[in-house]
């Protein structure tokens, strides 16, 4: 009896000294809301299904959103400090959220679990910083580029891809003369999606004349001048004038018809070449976006991550979406095939990026990028100028209309803040 009774006791705290080796680990379980519907959806969901196999101790739950309805559902759940546990945010949106307190400053959680930051691309990194804190960390830099149909441009016996807005112009209207392709795929009106591409390609103009949207000090609109005029009569007349863009094409049937070989040279964000490599026949390029008014330079935004602030702020959730978010962005060559250029030194050095084809193309784009203006009202101007530039189109304003009605509501969004 005595026996049975020591190696029982013996077993026992054996047992009782190893079980960190073969216990089942805790897993820490974090919720997820993304943007991510249209084709770079399946990119990101890859992304996360790879996290979730690679990490026992951390697992995801993703809940997509539409994008038309996913900043108002974000807002108010930050406001009600009942969002998920990690979000994306654009850049450009960051800052109301910021002044408001309701991301969490990063700084603490990133040097606890000893994050690289030493090895991201600085522009994009600095541009997460408010007040000398960082509120979410770069997911990506997606700039508006040009693609151009290889085919429908061999067909039509053009052999230089355009760099000003008349080579441009001119470049289009042989492409429909001699081969009925759509010469300019820039869409102009809202379906489901506002006619974002035409803002893009005005704050483009803008910084490639050297001038910008808003004064230094974002307090007054800065186009209604020359340069503005000028890019905006541009963007009017390529449709009205000039005929090489169809009045009222919206940003589905744009993109289809390029995807489609339809369109000889189309305007949108490096996000889009994902789709287009998957389209069958698509002979295509994707290129920097021209300096069509001048210098290099291009639109560009930046998909971040950020963690809210909730009632209760659990360090364990903290740090756990800390690595999942630093994760993220060391795979940025996985997000690369949707598209987006990976904001980390090392992963643009991965031959698993640097074997995508098209990205080492337009991957130089990220180094003129024309940044939004640090302002909260950016996103209200941004939405409101989307919406002017297709009054603009769809009535045939000339520049001086268009600039004076822009300015006009810019400054009237901006005296609210």
């Amino acid at each position: 009896m005595k026996r049975f009774v020591s190696v029982f006791c013996i077993a026992t705290l054996l047992a009782c000294s190893i079980p960190s080796a073969y216990a089942k680990p805790k897993t820490v379980k974090l919720t997820f809301w993304s943007l991510f519907t249209g084709g770079d959806g399946e990119f990101f969901n890859a992304m996360i299904d790879e996290f979730n196999r690679t990490h026992a101790d951390i697992q995801l739950k993703s809940d997509p959103a539409k994008y038309t309805d996913y900043y108002t559902k974000l807002t108010t759940s930050l406001a009600s400090k009942n969002a998920p546990d990690i979000v994306v945010v654009h850049r450009d949106n960051m800052l109301p959220y910021v002044k408001s307190g309701l991301l969490h400053p990063l700084d603490d959680v990133l040097k606890t679990i000893q994050a690289p930051l030493g090895d991201y691309v600085a522009a994009p990194l600095n541009a997460c910083r408010f007040d000398g804190k960082l509120y979410s960390l770069p997911l990506d830099v997606h700039p508006i580029i040009m693609y151009y149909n290889k085919d429908v441009l061999a067909k039509a016996g053009i052999a230089k891809i355009p760099q000003t807005f008349d080579e441009l112009i001119a470049a289009a209207k042989t492409v429909q003369e001699k081969t009925g392709a759509i010469g300019l795929g820039i869409d102009n009106t809202t379906a489901t999606y506002k006619a974002y591409t035409l803002t893009r390609a005005f704050i483009s103009g803008m910084g490639q004349r050297g001038g910008s949207v808003l004064t230094a000090d974002c307090k007054k609109a800065a186009f209604n001048n020359s340069n503005g005029i000028a890019v905006i009569q541009s963007l009017i007349d390529a449709a009205n004038k000039h005929g090489v863009t169809p009045k009222g094409y919206d940003y589905d049937s744009a993109m289809t018809d390029f995807r489609l070989g339809k369109t000889a040279f189309y305007f949108n964000g490096v996000w889009a070449t994902g789709v287009f490599e998957g389209q069958k026949g698509l002979n295509f390029a994707a290129v920097p976006f021209p300096p069509l008014w001048g210098k290099a330079g291009a639109w560009a935004g930046s998909h971040t991550l950020a963690i809210p602030v909730q009632k209760k702020m659990s360090q364990e959730k903290i740090e756990a979406a800390a690595q999942f978010i630093v994760w993220m962005t060391q795979h940025g060559e996985m997000w690369a095939k949707a598209g987006h250029i990976p904001t980390m030194v090392s992963v643009r050095s991965k031959s698993s990026f640097t074997s995508l084809p098209y990205r080492a193309d337009y991957a130089t784009a990220a180094e003129s990028v024309i940044a939004a203006p640090n302002t909260p009202a950016w996103q209200e101007i941004y939405d409101n100028l989307s919406d002017l530039l297709e009054a603009a189109v769809a009535q045939n304003q000339t520049g001086v209309q268009a600039a004076a009605a822009m300015e006009k509501k810019v400054n009237e969004i901006l005296a609210g803040y």
